[in-house]
């Protein structure tokens, strides 16, 4: 995959929501992040795996922002709008995006799991947005809990 193609992906992948029957935030998941693996699964059976530790991302009560460099230097900004659902869940909505302006208001829940300094989570695509590609089937992520900068 292209070097800026890779980690747009990632970045969009780590986060999407349908605020319906939203439960109080989670405080477990407020602070920052560090990605220190990410699988994102093809409907193909293809998968793609990057544990480079650039990406990033930050909780607040309502909101997170999920950044990646790339291997050239840049960095890819999405800016998520989320609610916890459920026990373990959130449902997010881009909110903004450096390089994805045609996700803005896309949604997808997520499952995730708090244990300490660890994060998990793990995501299905939940029907195509515009401009989506079609081939995304399962993404995980693990991160581990970083001091804000």
């Amino acid at each position: 995959m292209k070097s800026f193609a890779r980690p747009t992906l990632l970045c969009l992948t780590l986060a999407h929501a349908t605020w319906s029957h939203a439960t109080a935030p989670d405080p477990a998941l407020a602070g920052c992040w560090r990605a220190v693996k990410i699988v994102v699964q093809m409907q193909d059976g293809a998968k793609v795996q990057d544990a480079s530790g650039r990406c990033m991302l930050r909780f607040t009560d309502d909101q997170f922002e999920s950044s990646c460099a790339t291997t050239t230097g840049q960095r890819v900004t999405n800016t998520y709008r989320y609610q916890v659902v459920r026990p373990n869940f959130f449902s997010a909505s881009i909110a903004g995006s450096t390089t994805r302006t045609d996700l803005t208001a896309s949604t997808r829940e997520y499952e995730y799991h708090v244990d300490g300094d660890r994060l998990v989570t793990v995501t299905h695509p939940q029907g195509k947005a515009p401009g989506a590609s079609t081939g995304l089937a399962r993404v995980e992520s693990e991160a581990t809990r970083i001091p804000c900068e």
